[in-house]
C-alpha cells in the first residue's frame, strides 16, 4: 500500500510539473516579443549648430520602428525617421537649407534609419550606450547614442526611453556649408511602444 501511495504521489507531482511547464510555454508564446513604436507618443529631433549664434532644432513628425526582445536578456531597436516631415524652427531659410540637396537631400533620401546591435535590457533601466548602424543620406556608419536612466520601472511603456547623441555630418558625405554650419549634428529621441496589440 505504501508503494502504491508513493506511486500516486509521484504521478500527481509529475502531472503538476507538466502542467506548470505547459503553462510557462503557453504564457511565453502569447507574450509579445516585438513592440511597435507608438508614433503618437514618441518624438525624434535633430539639432544643427551654425557658426553664428543660432542653433536651429527640428522635429520629425513621422517616426516608426520597433523594439525586439532577443535571447539572453538582450534587446534591439530600429527606427525610421521620415525626413519629408521634418519641421525646423527659426528662419524659413533654415528649413529650406536643411532639406536641400547639399544637406539632407530629402528628394533622394527621404528616410533616416537606425538599427541597433543587441544590447542588455538593463540599458533601458540604468542607461548606457546604444550602438548601431545609422543610415543617413545613403551612407551607413556606426554611431553611439546615450540612453538616459529610466524614470520608471517599465521604460518604453509607462515612461519614455530617452536618448541622445552627436553625429559628424562629414561621415555621411554632408560637407557643404562648412564655413557656416558646424560638423556635429545632434539627434535626440523619446520613445514609447504599443503594448498588447
Amino acid at each position: 500500500i505504501a508503494s502504491l501511495e508513493h506511486f500516486f504521489f509521484f504521478f500527481l507531482c509529475g502531472l503538476l510539473l507538466s502542467g506548470m511547464v505547459l503553462f510557462a510555454i503557453k504564457a511565453s508564446a502569447i507574450e509579445p516579443s516585438v513592440w511597435r513604436i507608438d508614433s503618437s507618443k514618441s518624438q525624434a529631433n535633430i539639432g544643427i549648430s551654425l557658426r553664428i549664434p543660432l542653433h536651429p532644432e527640428g522635429q520629425f513628425k513621422a517616426i516608426s520602428g520597433e523594439l525586439t526582445r532577443l535571447a539572453e536578456h538582450k534587446m534591439s531597436v530600429n527606427l525610421q525617421l521620415n525626413v519629408q516631415d521634418l519641421k525646423m524652427n527659426g528662419p524659413h531659410w533654415v528649413q529650406t537649407s536643411t532639406l536641400s540637396e547639399s544637406f539632407l537631400d530629402v528628394k533622394n533620401y527621404p528616410v533616416i534609419r537606425f538599427q541597433s546591435v543587441p544590447f542588455s535590457n538593463q540599458v533601458l533601466i540604468s542607461g548606457g550606450d546604444l550602438k548601431g548602424q545609422l543610415t543617413l543620406k545613403g551612407k551607413q556608419q556606426t554611431v553611439t547614442f546615450n540612453v538616459l536612466p529610466s524614470t520608471c520601472l517599465r521604460p518604453g511603456f509607462t515612461c519614455s526611453i530617452v536618448g541622445k547623441g552627436l553625429v559628424n555630418r562629414h561621415d555621411f558625405g554632408i560637407t557643404a556649408n562648412r564655413w557656416t554650419v558646424r560638423e556635429q549634428v545632434r539627434f535626440s529621441f523619446q520613445l514609447k511602444f504599443i503594448e498588447n496589440e
